[in-house]
């Protein structure tokens, strides 16, 4: 069974092939068919799922350095693997283990999926449910053979709601083939992702294709299956906008070696403030992925102890997640700066790198915007509504 260190060499031996389609990636907005056929024929999107479903079991803890890795290759291809090992460890919420069978018995399955919850609605009928409303930023829609929706429980039941108020979610896979993506992702960072759009119009899913409401969505033994799923979600993407800005940094070196600036006779990585952001970039990387894997590590530590975590808890992996994402992003910012007017170029690869890691703190999990409510706790005051 394949272990960390095995899927880290496998994102080497298919480096090449997504360094090739990076270009033409982006101008299609879509991974390109030579680097999902690697991701698939080399069992990355499934290394968080049992053995049995072609995984190994991975923790999710371990998935976040491969991420990052084939991030700091290409963003989009980074940030397209993390979540579909996410979303396919998701569906092992699903109680009926013959239709698990059926989706990853298929070794063409991947799965996309959507956390909007609040857009879309779900209303029971005889035999399952009902989604309606619209399903956003659904990563790998170009590629992906199953999607997860998740929809507020509407009519009687959702009324009753939880005991906390909360609204009740509902979530179940669907074919792609049963949903019409919109061709929306007309963007600038992660432009390859494909996070299309799909309107649900009446879309039913049986009940054999809903998943438990109280299973975590990750391999047993996994100890971040005790974290709620919005605890632990944004740690795997702030590892893609990590890798983004190592990537920047490579192309950086790379083009440093042989730029020789107008007006100077010394290639571009003789100069003392190159250097200097070159030192603060690798600094902001470094302190960022330490700051998650310490606080991730400490969550685990607690969930093995069986001990429940708290909001101090919450607030702080939240506050890891988004403090690395922005590390990333001002880390890139100095590459952009240091390579001059050679960042401009696609062909440098500096831009791509720089737009992808600024593109990651734009995502709900790891935005910026999180500060006030930790910010809040802090100053002891009372939390903002929602959870952190």
């Amino acid at each position: 069974m394949a272990d960390q260190r095995e899927y880290l060499r496998r994102v080497e031996t298919i480096a090449d092939i997504v360094r090739a389609d990076a270009d033409r990636a982006e101008h299609e907005r879509r991974l390109g068919d030579a680097t999902v056929a690697a991701l698939r024929d080399t069992g990355l999107t499934r290394m968080l799922l049992p053995p049995r479903y072609g995984g190994s079991s991975l923790t999710f803890g371990e998935s976040f350095a491969v991420g990052e890795a084939l991030a700091r290759v290409n963003g989009s291809a980074g940030w397209n693997l993390n979540i579909a090992i996410t979303t396919a460890a998701m569906t092992l919420a699903l109680e009926d283990t013959a239709v698990l069978e059926e989706i990853f018995g298929d070794p063409a399955t991947i799965v996309a999926g959507t956390i909007n919850f609040l857009a879309i609605t779900a209303r029971r009928v005889e035999g399952g449910y009902v989604f309606d409303g619209q399903a956003s930023f659904l990563s790998g829609s170009s590629h992906a053979t199953w999607l997860i929706v998740g929809g507020t429980l509407t009519g009687a039941e959702g009324r009753v709601g939880r005991s906390d108020g909360a609204p009740v979610i509902v979530r179940g896979l669907v074919p792609m083939a049963a949903v019409v993506v919109a061709d929306t992702w007309k963007v600038s960072g992660m432009r390859a992702t494909a996070s299309n759009d799909a309107p649900l119009r009446g879309v039913f899913v049986a009940d054999r294709y809903i998943c438990s409401p109280d299973a975590p969505g990750l391999a047993p033994g996994d100890p971040a299956a005790a974290f709620p799923l919005l605890s632990r979600f944004g740690a795997g993407l702030a590892f893609v906008g990590l890798g983004a800005a190592r990537g920047a940094l490579d192309a950086l070196a790379a083009l440093a070696a042989d730029k020789v600036p107008f007006g100077s006779r010394s290639p571009l990585r003789e100069r003392g403030d190159v250097q200097a952001d070159a030192g603060r970039a690798l600094g902001l990387i470094e302190a960022g992925r330490a700051f998650v894997e310490q606080t991730w590590r400490a969550a685990e530590d607690k969930s093995r102890a069986d001990q429940v975590l708290d909001e101090s808890d919450h607030l702080r992996l939240r506050l890891s997640y988004v403090t690395a994402a922005e590390h990333a992003a001002s880390a890139a910012d100095l590459v952009w700066r240091a390579g001059g007017s050679s960042s401009l170029y696609e062909a440098n690869g500096i831009e791509r790198f720089w737009r992808d890691a600024n593109a990651v703190t734009k995502h709900a999990a790891v935005t910026t915007r999180h500060y006030g409510s930790i910010g809040r706790a802090v100053l002891g005051l009372a939390p903002a509504p929602g959870r952190i």
